[in-house]
């Protein structure tokens, strides 16, 4: 074989592996972001880029490097992840966001899949890198998603140029003429004092302002629930009874679960103690009221440090046990006893799945998509 022949084969061999090794896989990012000034506001999203086999949920870890010049104030999330939670609660530099595909609702193939949208505010001027950790990325089928990272920078304030001082040009004397200079003669022009007509200004009349009728009720969130207490899976129908005739409603169930319903109803599944929140908007007008521990799922509620597990499987209506523990059923948000837990998950007719997990005190943990196998 003609040698040349053989080096171009042998380098579009090369350009051929160069490129296989450069394609990356999905890459969870954040959009850039430029601030007028310290304490203005924008927004922005963290972004998967693809999901090829769809997306069950997702555990995240928000900072700032440096800190000191941005924060998080306000966490969105789109539709699709209706069991949300955030912790702590903004403003804040540091945040976890743990949220869950419920309904499959990011299919496998979907690109470009906004996670969350975040409210930044300003502290002061400067540059800050938002870092993203990703601590749990699962995909439909219960396995994680190998993603890289790309985060964002955010930019305070305008950046002032260093300015390079001009140079003073020197300038050179002009020689002096050698003639006399010429004498313009002064010509004096009179004074006028110009006749004033004063001006005679007419009677306006009065302008009536319109009156303006105020709401004849005031804006306040009010609301109901039945039943309050009960064993798990425990529905409640809430009812808003909120005065001032709201357009938006904003239900926060306590279980990292919202609702814009007027009027919804909530299965909650897990043994708990939870603090319902409702907030009414109408226009620029906004009302909250938030009722702690308002609903009570009983059971052997653990006592003693503890955190929140959220938990999903399929098929859905698994029930959850820690040893004898009934902790209630998926979906659900569970409070588990701090320290090293076994969980078991037991449908009817399918095998049962124990799982382990760590919980801190306070801390929220994710277990997304325990895949349940029908028992033969």
């Amino acid at each position: 074989m003609d040698m040349t022949k053989l080096h171009y084969i042998i380098a579009v061999f090369c350009l051929f592996l160069i490129s296989g090794l450069s394609v990356e896989g999905a890459v969870l990012s954040g959009t850039d972001l430029g601030l007028a000034s310290s304490g203005s506001t924008g927004t922005l999203d963290l972004m998967l880029d693809e999901a090829t086999n769809g997306l069950a949920g997702y555990m995240l870890e928000i900072s700032f490097n440096p800190g000191g010049i941005a924060q998080v104030t306000k966490v969105n999330w789109p539709s699709a992840f209706v069991m949300n939670s955030k912790s702590p609660d903004p403003p804040t530099s540091e945040i976890t966001l743990v949220a869950v595909d419920l309904n499959d609702a990011v299919t496998a193939g979907a690109l470009n899949t906004i996670l969350a949208n975040l409210e930044i505010t300003g502290l002061a001027e400067g540059f800050t890198e938002m870092e993203i950790a990703i601590s749990e990325l699962t995909d439909d089928s219960g396995s994680p998603i190998d993603a890289t990272v790309s985060g964002s920078t955010i930019t305070v304030g305008t950046v002032t140029p260093t300015v390079t001082p001009t140079a003073t040009p020197t300038v050179t004397p002009t020689s002096e003429p050698t003639s006399e200079p010429t004498t313009v003669p002064t010509t004096i022009v009179p004074t006028v004092t110009p006749t004033v007509t004063p001006t005679v200004e007419p009677t306006a009349e009065p302008t009536i302002e319109p009156t303006h009728t105020p709401d004849t009720e005031t804006l306040k969130a009010s609301f109901t629930a039945m039943p309050m207490t009960g064993v798990p899976p425990l529905a409640v129908n809430f009812t808003d009874y909120s005065t001032g005739s709201p357009k938006k409603w904003k239900w926060d169930f306590g279980d990292g679960t919202l609702s814009t319903l007027q009027n919804p109803t909530h299965v909650y599944g897990g043994i708990g103690r939870y603090t319902v929140t409702l907030e009414v908007t109408k226009g620029n007008l906004s009302s909250i009221e938030q009722k702690p521990e308002l609903i009570r799922v009983v059971g052997d509620y653990p006592v003693g440090p503890s955190g929140f597990v959220m938990v999903t499987s399929k098929p859905s209506g698994a029930e959850i046990n820690m040893g004898e523990l009934y902790l209630g059923m998926t979906p659900a948000t569970l409070i588990v006893p701090a320290g090293s837990r076994s969980l078991t998950f037991e449908k009817e007719g399918y095998l049962n799945k124990t799982v382990s997990v760590t919980i801190r005190p306070g801390e929220i943990k994710l277990i997304p998509k325990v895949m349940l196998k029908e028992a033969s």
